[in-house]
C-alpha cells in the first residue's frame, strides 16, 4: 500500500486544507509545532482504511464546531489505484458512510458492499492487513514504539503470524478437524451397522426352529380347511335355493311397496282435490300480489340509479385520496431542497455540485417554494372535497340500505305469486279429477290383495330351505377363519425362509462394512497427522521459527548501526518449563557491553532504539511478505528520547532502509531534524484550521 493523496474536511485540527499529494515523495519529514496536526494526518489515513484512530469515539475526531467530517485516501496497491472515502455526521441526522473505489482509466468504479461492515471486510481483504498488525509493525505511533516489545510472547506470535499470513493454516486445521469429526461419525455409524449384523447372525438357530414350527402349523391348518370346505359345499345348495326364493320375495316386496305408495299418493291427491278452494277467491288475491310485485320492480330501478351515483362519488374520493397520499412524499424532497439551498454559502449547488450564482440560487428557491405551495393548496382542496364526498356516500348508503330492506321481501312475494297462480290452475282442474282418482283407488286395492297372498306362499317355502341352511353362517365363519390363518401361516413360513436366506447376505455385508471401517480408520489417522501439522505447533511454528532469524538479523543490523555495535537483541522461540518440558514462546533478550539485562533496566533512549530496530525489522518483513505488499513505513516522533548522536544514527538507520519501502514518513517537531530528509511536509496551525504544504 503506497499513499498517493489525502483529502480532509473537518478532521481534528483541519477544516478544509488543500489535498496532500504524496506523488514524488520517497522519504519525507512531517514537521510542525506540537498540536499543529502532524499525527492527525496519520490518524486520517488509519481512520479512512480501518475506522480506527487515537480518539475513543469518531465524534472526538470531528473539528470543533463542525457537525460532519470526511476523509478521502487514495493509495496504490499492486499496481492498482484505489480510493477509500469515509464520512461521519454527528448531531441531528447522525450517521456514517464508507466507500471504496478502483480507478479504471480516468473514471472510478465502485467496489462497496451493501453495508459498512461488508465494505470494511473488503478493504481489509484487499490490504491483507488489519489495524492491529499495522500499528505493531509499519506504523510506529507516538509514544507507542514499544507496542510490540511490551506484548506477551503469545501476543507477539499472533502479530508475527498475521504478518506472515499464517491465518490460512487455521483454515487448513479446521478443515482437518471437520474431516476427522465426519470420519468419526461414519465409523460410529459403521460400528452400529456391524453390531446389528452380529446380533442378527447370532439368531440363526432361532430362525431355523421357527421355520420348522411354521411348516408343521401350515400343514395342520390346510388339513382342517379341506374338511370345513367339504361341509360347506353341502349347505351351499340349500343356500342357493333360499337365495332364489328371497329374490322372488324381494321383487314382491318392491311391488307391494310401490302399490302401497301409489295408493297413498292417490289418497293424498283425492283429499287435495276435494280440499281445493274457490278459483274466483284465489284470482282476487293473485291480482293484489301482482300489484305489490310491480311496486318492488320500481324500487329496483331506484337502487340502480343510487348505486351509480355512489360509485361515481367513491371513485372520485379514491382518486383524490390517492393524489393526497402522493402529494406529501413528493413535497417533502422539495422542502428539503429549499432548506439545503437556503443554507448553502458556497457558489456551488449542494445538491448537484454545479456552479450556482446567488441570483440563480434565489430563483430556484422561489420556484421550489411556489411548487410546494401549489401542492399544499391542491392537498387542502382535495381534503375539503373528500369531506363532502363522505357525506354523499353516507346518504347513498342509507338510501340503499332502505331499498335493500324492501327488496328482501321480493323472493317471498314472488314465491307467493307463483303459488297463487298454481293454485288457481289446480283449483280449476280439481273438480274434474275427483271421479278419476276414485276409480284408480279401487283398482290398486284389488292388485295389492293378490300380491299379499303370493308373498305368504313364498314365506312358507323359504322356511323349509332355511331349516336346512341353519348352520351356514357359523360354518362360513369357520372356513373364512381357517383360510385367513392359512394365509398368515404361509406368510410366516415365507418370512422364516427369507430370514435364513438373508443371513447369508448379511455375512457378506458385514465383511464389506469391516473393510470400509478399516479404510476410514486409516484415513482418520492421516487427517489426525494433518491436523497436528496444520496446528500452531506444526507448520506455522516452523514458519515462525524460520522467520525469526531474519527479523533478528535485520533488527541487529539497525541496532548495531544506531549503537556503534554495543547492543543486540535475541529472539528465543522455545523455553524450558519448571516441569522440564519445552514450550513454544517468543521472548526478547537484550544485551549490551555489560551483558544481558531486562528491558526495563535500559534507559528511555536505549529502549527506543531497541523498539525502533525491532519494529523496522517487522516492517521490512511485512513489506516483503507475498500478499500484503505493504510498502509504506511511518515513524511518529520518538527522536526526543535521543541525544544528538542518537538522533544522527536514527536518521542514518532510516536512510539505510529507504530502498525497502516506497514511502517513508517521519513525524518530528525538532528543528534540527527538518533538513535531515530529502522532502518535507510542513504543518502550520492557523485560525482557519491547520494548513499543509509540501517542500
Amino acid at each position: 500500500m503506497i499513499p498517493l493523496r489525502l483529502e480532509l474536511l473537518n478532521f481534528l485540527p483541519y477544516k478544509n486544507p488543500d489535498p496532500l499529494d504524496f506523488t514524488g515523495l520517497h522519504v519525507a519529514c512531517l514537521s510542525g509545532q506540537n498540536g499543529a496536526g502532524k499525527t492527525s494526518l496519520l490518524d486520517a489515513m488509519t481512520w479512512a482504511l480501518w475506522g480506527r484512530a487515537r480518539a475513543k469515539t469518531d465524534e472526538e475526531l470531528i473539528h470543533q464546531g463542525a457537525s460532519e467530517m470526511r476523509v478521502a485516501f487514495t493509495f496504490e496497491l499492486q499496481g492498482q489505484v484505489y480510493q477509500v472515502i469515509r464520512q461521519k455526521r454527528a448531531g441531528k441526522g447522525r450517521g456514517s458512510s464508507l466507500e471504496i473505489q478502483v480507478q479504471q482509466g480516468d473514471k472510478w468504479r465502485g467496489l462497496s458492499e451493501a453495508t459498512i461492515l461488508g465494505t470494511q471486510k473488503k478493504i481489509v481483504g484487499l490490504l491483507k492487513l488489519d489495524y492491529d498488525t499495522f500499528v505493531n509493525s509499519a506504523f510506529i505511533q507516538q509514544g507507542k514504539a514499544d507496542e510490540f516489545t511490551r506484548k506477551t510472547s503469545a501476543q507477539r506470535k499472533e502479530v508475527l503470524a498475521d504478518i506472515l499470513g499464517l491465518a490460512q493454516w487455521d483454515v487448513y486445521e479446521k478443515r482437518a478437524r471437520d474431516r476427522i469429526a465426519d470420519l468419526r461419525e461414519q465409523i460410529v455409524a459403521l460400528d452400529g451397522e456391524i453390531a446389528g449384523y452380529d446380533r442378527e447372525l447370532a439368531r440363526r438357530e432361532e430362525y431355523e426352529t421357527a421355520l420348522a414350527a411354521a411348516e408343521r402349523k401350515l400343514a395342520d391348518l390346510q388339513q382342517r380347511l379341506r374338511t370345513a370346505e367339504q361341509q360347506w359345499a353341502e349347505v351351499e345348495k340349500a343356500r342357493d335355493a333360499l337365495a332364489a326364493l328371497r329374490r322372488q320375495m324381494a321383487d314382491l316386496d318392491k311391488r307391494l311397496a310401490a302399490g302401497e305408495k301409489e295408493l297413498a299418493q292417490i289418497e293424498t291427491e283425492l283429499r287435495a282435490a276435494q280440499a281445493k278452494g274457490d278459483p274466483q277467491s284465489l284470482q282476487q288475491t293473485l291480482v293484489e300480489t301482482q300489484h305489490a310485485a310491480s311496486l318492488l320492480d320500481e324500487r329496483e330501478k331506484d337502487k340502480s340509479d343510487i348505486t351509480e351515483k355512489r360509485q361515481a362519488a367513491a371513485e372520485e374520493s379514491a382518486r383524490r385520496k390517492g393524489e393526497n397520499d402522493t402529494l406529501a412524499p413528493q413535497t417533502e424532497p422539495l422542502k428539503k431542497r429549499v432548506e439545503t439551498l437556503s443554507a448553502a454559502t458556497e457558489p456551488v449547488c449542494p445538491t448537484c455540485g454545479q456552479p450556482l450564482t446567488e441570483d440563480h440560487r434565489h430563483s430556484i428557491i422561489d420556484e421550489l417554494t411556489a411548487e410546494v405551495e401549489a401542492r399544499r393548496s391542491r392537498y387542502r382542496d382535495n381534503q375539503s372535497r373528500l369531506k363532502t364526498l363522505a357525506d354523499e356516500l353516507a346518504a347513498h348508503d342509507r338510501q340503499l340500505a332502505q331499498i335493500n330492506a324492501e327488496l328482501r321481501e321480493r323472493p317471498a312475494l314472488q314465491k307467493k305469486l307463483a303459488d297463487l297462480q298454481s293454485k288457481v290452475t289446480v283449483a280449476t282442474e280439481a273438480r274434474a279429477q275427483i271421479e278419476s282418482l276414485a276409480a284408480r283407488r279401487a283398482r290398486w286395492l284389488e292388485s295389492l290383495q293378490a300380491d299379499r297372498a303370493a308373498r305368504a306362499a313364498l314365506d312358507a317355502e323359504a322356511a323349509q330351505h332355511a331349516a336346512r341352511a341353519v348352520d351356514a353362517a357359523s360354518l362360513q365363519n369357520a372356513v373364512d377363519k381357517l383360510r385367513f390363518e392359512s394365509r398368515v401361516s404361509t406368510e410366516e413360513l415365507g418370512a422364516a425362509r427369507q430370514r435364513l436366506s438373508a443371513l447369508e447376505s448379511l455375512s457378506k455385508y458385514r465383511a464389506d462394512k469391516l473393510a470400509a471401517r478399516k479404510k476410514l480408520t486409516g484415513e482418520q489417522g492421516v487427517f489426525e497427522e494433518l491436523r497436528e501439522a496444520f496446528g500452531k505447533r506444526g507448520v506455522p511454528a516452523m514458519i515462525i521459527e524460520a522467520a525469526v532469524p531474519e527479523i533478528e538479523t535485520a533488527a541487529n543490523q539497525l541496532l548495531g548501526r544506531m549503537t556503534a555495535g554495543q547492543m543486540n537483541v535475541r529472539f528465543d522461540t522455545q523455553r524450558e518449563t519448571q516441569a522440564g518440558e519445552t514450550r513454544e514462546t517468543l521472548d526478547i533478550k537484550i544485551a549490551d557491553e555489560l551483558g544481558t539485562r531486562a528491558y526495563e533496566n535500559y534507559s528511555g533512549g536505549e529502549q527506543f532504539r531497541v523498539n525502533f530496530a525491532i519494529r523496522i525489522a517487522l516492517s521490512q518483513l511485512l513489506a516483503r511478505r507475498a500478499g500484503s505488499q505493504l510498502q509504506t513505513l511511518i515513524i511518529d516522533e520518538g527522536f526526543g528520547s535521543q541525544d544528538a548522536q542518537g538522533r544522527e544514527r536514527l536518521v542514518e538507520a532510516i536512510n539505510a532502509i529507504q530502498d525497502d519501502f516506497q514511502r517513508i514518513l517521519v513525524v518530528t517537531h525538532l528543528d534540527d531534524l527538518k533538513d535531515a530528509f530529502p522532502a518535507r511536509i510542513d504543518i502550520v496551525k492557523t485560525a482557519d484550521g491547520s494548513q499543509i504544504s509540501v517542500g
